[in-house]
């Protein structure tokens, strides 16, 4: 009786560090994802800005 319970124990331990894994691996995609988007903002931002100083070159 005793072994099964130790046996269920460690596999509660092992799904419960799998389920702690996926979350790191999650919360890591996420911030690739964010620095991504954040980058593309960035370079968006960027081509805005050269796109108004050209109109503004055009008609000055």
């Amino acid at each position: 009786m005793q072994r099964r319970s130790s046996q269920a124990m460690q596999r509660n331990e092992a799904q419960m560090a799998m389920e702690v894994q996926k979350e790191r691996v999650a919360q890591m995609a996420w911030t690739d994802l964010s620095d991504a988007n954040q980058a593309q903002d960035d370079k968006i931002g960027r081509l805005k800005a050269l796109r108004m100083a050209r109109l503004v070159e055009q008609k000055g």
